[in-house]
């Protein structure tokens, strides 16, 4: 029996709640949870118009049986979407589980997926345990693999004081464009076609207060250098679970990779105690050798898949135009 998905509404709440929150029955997150607010809240959250931005929640149902749930990220000036959480319920007292649990996986991603299609995004990405026995399903609704992600983490402790930078400023808006730039130095270019499909620049990000969190975004810096920007960091201080920190470095200083990761964990560490956590694709040696360095422990190993879909033409175009622009 092929699951039933809608989208998540107020009168779902009790089902929800009564099925992912006040039980404990067995479930599986297929995507990572990636903060401290459980995906089951979030989704909850979700339910009511408004309180989550930018976020779209569906079910998934046999009758009136709520067999799981996914959350996307929806945000109106980027093309490309995110599935944000993905829960399943375990269903161990039936005959043939796993089927069921696969069976709600893929209408969950299908309905997710055609959404986001219609609303005019190119691309929809989500992220999976390596070893996820749910890697096929999404293989077969067309989302391949963009990269590989090893994500490191440090418990919280004391550290040297990093010293003085030199080019360490704040960042402004006027760095996007050398921003972007750095990106298209130091990632392959088959990532770059998975991230950014439509060859838009990375923008900067957007300072947002959620109705659930309330706690400021992330802090910005970069490094000018001779020839432009050497370096970029993001750190994200937690409120509660963990800190955050995200950087790029350009190879001709490498050396730096080093120094602004100790800089992120000391005014990370600063603001709160809290373990410090940082993703290192599988390009990126410089920075999986200074993670290592600095005390982070590998705790996750996972992969973005992409899902590309149709680009969406606003006017009309000729045939030979278009024949020669996807040819």
């Amino acid at each position: 029996m092929t699951p039933r998905v809608s989208r998540l509404r107020p009168w779902h709440a009790p089902a929800l709640a009564r099925n992912f929150i006040l039980t404990t029955g067995p479930r599986e997150h297929v995507t990572p949870v990636a903060g401290p607010t459980p995906p089951a809240l979030m989704a909850l959250a979700a339910t009511l118009p408004g309180l989550v931005p930018d976020v779209q929640g569906y079910a998934a149902w046999t009758g009136d049986d709520l067999l799981g749930f996914a959350l996307a990220e929806l945000v109106p000036d980027r093309r490309r979407a995110n599935v944000s959480a993905l829960t399943i319920a375990l269903t161990a007292e039936n005959a043939s589980p796993e089927s069921i649990e696969l069976a709600a996986c893929e209408a969950l991603l299908e309905r997710l997926t055609l959404d986001a299609a219609g609303r005019g995004y190119v691309s929809v990405f989500a992220r999976l345990p390596r070893d996820s026995r749910f890697r096929d399903v999404f293989g077969r609704l067309g989302f391949v693999g963009a990269v590989s992600e090893d994500v490191y983490t440090r418990r919280p402790g004391p550290i040297a004081d990093p010293g003085d930078i030199a080019g360490l400023r704040n960042v402004e808006q006027a760095d996007a464009w050398d921003i972007s730039q750095l990106y298209r130095t130091i990632t392959p270019a088959a990532l770059q076609l998975a991230e950014s499909p439509g060859g838009e620049r990375p923008t900067l990000s957007r300072r947002r207060f959620s109705l659930l969190g309330g706690r400021p975004g992330p802090q910005e810096f970069v490094v000018d250098g001779e020839r432009g920007l050497d370096g970029w960091l993001r750190v994200h201080a937690g409120a509660r679970g963990r800190h955050t920190a995200a950087l790029m470095v350009h190879p001709r200083r490498a050396a730096l990779t080093r120094q602004l990761l100790r800089f992120a964990v000391w005014s990370l560490m600063d603001t709160r105690r809290l373990p410090v956590r940082v993703v290192v694709h599988a390009h990126e040696d410089a920075l999986r050798r200074a993670a290592e360095a600095e005390g982070f422990a590998m705790t996750e190993e996972r992969e973005l898949l992409v899902k590309h879909m149709t680009v969406r033409i606003a006017a009309e175009v000729p045939a030979q135009a278009l024949d020669r622009a996807t040819s």
